[in-house]
């Protein structure tokens, strides 16, 4: 050990710290270090003493992982950092996110057969003991597979085993390969779609570059850019697509593996450790060929990466913000460039910033206008809900107008499916006590309980708080004072339920259908036509193809276009284009039907008519005019702590010592929307610059001698999405 060099360690810092190193030691090498009283694992950063330490107190580091980062990922870390103005030991975090796959290489235990028989044993004969010998004779296997390929329980191993007639045999396990079948998988394309992937393919030729699929709902994207990255993966190179969110893609999956013959590595919060430990070592050894994964998918360690493309590119599921705010479309852009490869870009209803890339040349766009086996684009209705109210039935409050009523019965008549869509949780968003005027309140966070009837619970979508539904008003005792106001995905599935008694009825919602595969479940029943009316959430617009779906019906077209957020009425073109989009995805036509109290919004209107770019024109210019995204730059600073008093002081004194400068401008501070959130009280300052100014380099001189009581914390939100 005679080598110093820096290390970085996945924790909340900038710096390296100084360990010694064999000679061998190369920058980007993963390591493990004595730190503080325990043990880290850490990359090499630096070749190179940092610190000006007395050489015998810097430590040795402790063991050498056979896994090593590539100066790309190393810079895109860095850049990430940078640019979101986030500690780069948090961002590294998220490239060493599988701990496991960093420890010695278990073994696999098999079991075989030692000879000795029943009888020597003393165990009485069995069918299910001589199933267990009988298939050992062939080759040896593990507890689960005997017991699979047997139909035995654990306990006639375990007694087989306890015996001595069954010993173990420790193996390597082998590891699983990609083997990607190509041959035969050939899918029919339309000329359209053919132009766009030979478009696709030759730009493959030229290094980084970016391109848009711009094609309506049902047009087929997703075989276009499976053709582009086919390409890439007969050049033995390895491609990432990223989703939204990994539990709505159950569809693809299955489509990916009937075409290609294997499943693709899946990356997402849910796998177990061993999963986890397991793809990160596929990516990294090269054997993992296809990977879909959420936006954290974006920093493993690829040994070959080839091509990345973004599904959903405009979907707001993409912006991180939790431990570092990062927003994966852009991150994803900024990886493709440091690693000279295309990325793909895929969405009905790009956002406002693509669009004025690809208008300023930046971005390449292949635009689809058809849908895909001559599907029509559905016939889109507005309800006006002051003109055609809901009429209350025995089961109480109705919310669903005559008209959408009608269609839905008709569509029953004629054997097809319908979709109702509202994008909001549980039974209703608010318990409210009729003798006293109490609303029942979450007491972490300044949001009101949301009433989840199937369970028996009132819960906090923010911090996750619950509590029993009480029978009697907690603060004036009545017995028959409380009452659910306005409707929840389950209130709406009650009011179905009343109204259409015989149909098949199912909720596909986060909070009922939490996992990948109850999700995946639901999705299968519904393409199996075991369903007639699904109600859902926004995981209902989240490109899922259900051919006999003719009916779509929007319960509140107007939730989410009051908001003052400023990317609320694009948002809510999205959703509702999205959603509307499930609709007359085959041969029959279909039929969208939106309730609303505004007739008249010009969101609305541009759904109806399926006219995006009018849409765009006005987006555009209410945009310019406040110099807002992307004409402008914003970054959010939040101040929050449990003292009330010392995080309103803070947010005040921030804005008092705001850098004055041309361009450069400050909203609030004021408190938060969700005022407080899980305990702690929060304020709001919004910094707002032209484009052409740096904004993280304002915030950091805004920022650089602050000095805060432990109990503040003040967080930075480069590019906000929400701003509650």
């Amino acid at each position: 050990m005679s080598k110093i060099v820096g290390v970085m360690l996945p924790l909340p810092f900038n710096n390296v710290f100084d360990y010694k190193a064999p000679d061998e030691i190369r920058a980007g090498d993963i390591v493990r270090v004595p730190f503080s009283k325990g043990v880290e694992t850490g990359v090499v950063w630096k070749l190179e003493k940092t610190a000006n330490l007395d050489e015998k107190k810097i430590k040795q580091i402790t063991a050498v992982i056979p896994y090593q980062l590539k100066p790309s990922l190393m810079k895109f870390v860095e850049w990430v950092a940078k640019y979101n103005l986030a500690p780069i030991g948090l961002v590294l975090k998220m490239v060493l996110c599988a701990k496991g796959a960093f420890d010695d290489k278990k073994e696999h235990i098999l079991y075989q057969l030692t000879g000795k028989t029943l009888q020597q044993a003393k165990l009485k004969n069995s069918d299910a003991r001589w199933h267990v010998i009988d298939l050992l004779k062939h080759a040896p296997y593990s507890k689960a597979e005997i017991m699979a390929g047997t139909g035995v329980s654990s306990s006639v191993v375990k007694t087989l085993i306890d015996n001595g007639i069954l010993a173990p045999l420790a193996v390597q396990k082998p590891k699983e390969k990609q083997n990607l079948v190509f041959q035969g998988t050939e899918v029919h394309l339309t000329t359209e779609q053919q132009n766009a992937a030979n478009f696709l393919i030759k730009a493959q030729q030229t290094g980084f570059n970016v391109t848009l699929i711009d094609g309506v709902t049902g047009s087929g994207k997703t075989e276009v850019y499976l053709q582009a990255a086919i390409n890439v993966l007969k050049q033995n190179k390895q491609v990432l697509i990223l989703v939204p969110e990994i539990a709505l893609t159950a569809q693809w999956l299955e489509r990916f593996e009937k075409r290609f013959g294997v499943k693709p590595y899946k990356w997402h919060s849910a796998l177990n450790p061993s999963e986890r430990r397991e793809t990160w070592q596929a990516v990294a050894e090269n054997r993992a060929k296809v990977l879909v994964g959420a936006r954290s998918a974006l920093f493993l360690p690829y040994a070959d990466l080839g091509l990345i493309v973004v599904d959903e590119s405009h979907d707001q599921s993409f912006k991180q913000e939790d431990m570092v705010n990062y927003q994966a479309r852009d991150m994803a852009i900024v990886r493709a460039k440091l690693e000279n490869i295309p990325i793909i870009l895929s969405t009905a209803t790009p956002d406002l910033e693509t669009i004025i890339n690809v208008e300023e040349g930046k971005y390449n766009t292949v635009v689809l206008k058809n849908r895909y086996a001559n599907a029509t684009l559905p016939e889109i209705k507005i309800v006006d809900l002051k003109k055609d109210k809901p009429q209350k039935g025995e089961w109480g409050t109705s919310w669903l107008s005559p008209t959408l009523c009608n269609a839905i019965k008709e569509n029953l008549d004629k054997g097809e499916q319908s979709m109702i869509f509202l994008n909001r949780r549980g039974y209703a968003p608010l318990m409210i006590c009729r003798d006293c005027g109490t609303k029942l309140q979450c007491p972490n966070c300044t949001s009101w309980l949301t009433e989840h009837r199937n369970i028996g619970k009132l819960i906090c979508h923010h911090c996750g708080y619950m509590m029993a539904t009480p029978k009697n008003c907690p603060e004036c005792g009545s017995e028959d004072g409380l009452t659910a106001c306005g409707p929840g995905v389950e209130r709406i599935a009650e009011e179905i339920k009343f109204r259409f008694p015989l149909a098949k009825t199912e909720i596909l919602s986060s909070d009922t259908t939490s996992s990948f595969k109850a999700i995946s479940e639901v999705i299968s029943k519904m393409e199996r036509k075991e369903i007639d009316i699904l109600i859902g959430t926004q995981i209902l617009a989240k490109g899922h193809h259900f051919p006999l779906l003719t009916l779509v019906g929007i319960v509140d077209a107007d939730l989410g276009l009051m908001g003052s957020d400023l990317r609320a009425a694009e948002q809510t073109f999205q959703l509702l284009s999205q959603v509307s989009g499930r609709a007359g995805r085959a041969d029959k036509k279909g039929t969208v039907f939106l309730q609303t109290l505004y007739p008249e919004n010009a969101v609305l209107k541009a759904i109806v008519e399926h006219d995006r770019n009018t849409f765009v024109s006005i987006e555009k210019k209410s945009r310019q005019i406040l110099n807002l995204p992307p004409f402008g730059k914003l970054a959010a600073v939040i101040v929050s702590s449990t003292n009330e008093k010392m995080a309103e002081k803070c947010a005040y004194h921030l804005a008092k010592i705001t850098p004055k400068m041309t361009g450069v401008s400050l909203l609030g501070p004021a408190p938060a929307p969700i005022y407080m959130l899980r305990g702690k009280f929060r304020y709001r300052l919004l910094l707002k610059t032209l484009k052409t100014i740096n904004i993280q380099a304002v915030v950091q001189k805004w920022l650089k001698d602050l000095s805060l009581p432990s109990n503040i914390k003040v967080e930075i939100d480069i590019d906000p999405y929400s701003f509650m």
